[in-house]
């Protein structure tokens, strides 16, 4: 079977119209249905029946791609754990009982903030990096890399290399990457991978090894099997893939019903990843935009922004001007393979319009459209008419511009009423709407005083 985009092929010809080149169509909805699945991390492919053999090598969390729950035969000590938000899909199966049951685990909140601080510290570490993986196959001995890298060439295998594996406050908190041997007959999962023995490390021609993106796993361990689970794909500076796209058309989709990608460089701080992991969960419907841990994370991550909101705002303390800035942000408003520092630009971005919206409301006469009585989308889209460009910008004397905007909107308002006038005097001489219309298109408004339908004709 192909793409699942093939299936769009005929929907998008009958849009296009004329006689497109099926090929070419072919062609471009591939390209874009894999962007999505990289995008959401999942293949969406047709229903199908395969026999993996999981490796997680001392996890008890591995990843699966979209697992439809009760589609699974029975196999004992393996269990499929429901996506909360997406229920009838399992992105984590676990593997391997739970070290200690906790007698509790700590909101699902707190537990993000801890995951992204440990994410964190395993990418200063250099964790996430090709380097460990390949320092982790150096240090084994030659018989036992040969094995492993058989087990990676075996399709069916999943062979995961463990990075972070610790349980805090109740929870487990995992990552690792899977190993994957390239062919032709490869299955495409949606996923980002890095190629472990490039020429510079075999000194000849590559060999297709590779890693897929750090994947984070974090499920409370107040019960056996879990019952509840969050994954997150970790994209680093190496895996990120810069791509001009209309993200807002796809956001929705994406964060509807894809994974969560935390993107990470060598300027994040320990706290942005972790409020960047809080907001993901939240645009993912993991947590709700009432948590009280998503104001407390920017307010700590992005201090400079959340200050200066408080200081332009005059709000109480940090807790309500971050508040302030998480009405901005609810929803993404940034393509995740833009790399992190597109979360920055984000957040500096929704820090500023939260400040001038609040300018806008404390004084709303200092602004040109509001002395108007206008949008000020209205006035921008009417700027053209009263004002012209120097150096790129509106050459603008505010009085002037209002006043001259004022009499073409008083116009316009008189030419509205004595036309709507006008109509009504037709209709109630006997004129049709349609008729009544037609003829003012023919004629100035003044002149329906004396208009009169025409006599009917006589046979």
């Amino acid at each position: 079977m192909g793409h699942w985009s093939e299936s769009l092929v005929g929907e998008v010809s009958r849009q296009v119209g004329g006689n497109p080149d099926r090929s070419r169509i072919v062609e471009i909805l591939g390209r874009v249905g894999r962007e999505i699945d990289t995008l959401s991390g999942r293949s969406f492919h047709a229903v199908r029946r395969t026999t993996s053999t999981f490796e997680p090598n001392g996890l008890p969390f591995v990843e699966v791609p979209g697992l439809r729950v009760g589609s699974m035969d029975p196999v004992d000590g393996v269990w499929p754990i429901p996506d909360p938000v997406n229920p009838e899909l399992a992105a984590v199966l676990q593997v391997a009982s739970l070290p200690v049951p906790a007698p509790t685990a700590a909101p699902v909140a707190d537990a993000l903030w801890i995951s992204g601080q440990l994410l964190a510290e395993a990418s200063q570490r250099g964790s996430l990096s090709r380097g460990f993986v390949l320092s982790g196959l150096g240090a084994v001995d030659a018989e036992q890399r040969m094995e492993i890298m058989r087990r990676a060439m075996d399709p069916a295998v999943r062979f995961s290399i463990p990075i972070l594996g610790v349980a805090v406050g109740g929870w487990w908190i995992q990552i690792s990457r899977r190993l994957i041997w390239v062919t032709s007959e490869t299955e495409d999962e949606g996923r980002l991978v890095e190629l472990l023995l490039d020429e510079e490390v075999t000194g000849s021609d590559p060999i297709p090894l590779v890693a897929t993106e750090p994947v984070l796993i974090m499920a409370p361990m107040t019960r056996q099997p879990a019952e509840w689970a969050f994954t997150a794909r970790v994209w680093t500076e190496g895996v990120q893939q810069s791509i001009n796209r209309p993200w807002v058309k796809i956001a929705k989709a994406i964060h509807g019903n894809g994974i969560p990608t935390v993107t990470l460089d060598p300027a994040s701080t320990p706290y942005e990843i972790a409020c960047q992991l809080l907001l993901k969960g939240y645009w993912h419907g993991y947590i709700g935009g009432d948590e009280p841990a998503l104001a407390n994370a920017l307010a700590i991550a992005y201090r400079r922004q959340v200050e200066r909101i408080k200081r332009e705002t005059r709000a109480p303390n940090l807790t309500s001007a971050a508040a302030t800035l998480l009405e901005q942000l609810v929803r993404p408003g940034f393509d995740p393979a833009q790399g992190a520092e597109a979360t920055r630009r984000y957040v500096r971005r929704k820090a500023n319009i939260a400040i001038k919206e609040h300018k806008k409301r404390e004084a709303p006469d200092r602004y040109p459209w509001t002395q108007v009585g206008i949008s000020e989308r209205r006035y921008y889209k009417l700027l053209p008419l009263f004002a012209q460009k120097v150096n790129g910008r509106y050459d603008v004397e505010q009085a002037e511009v209002v006043a001259r905007m004022k009499a073409h909107l008083d116009l316009v308002d008189n030419t509205r009423e004595i036309r709507a006038l006008a109509l009504g005097l037709l209709r109630s001489r006997g004129f049709g709407e349609a008729a009544a219309r037609k003829w003012l298109q023919r004629h100035p408004p003044e002149e329906a005083v004396n208009a009169w339908p025409r006599s009917p004709r006589s046979s």
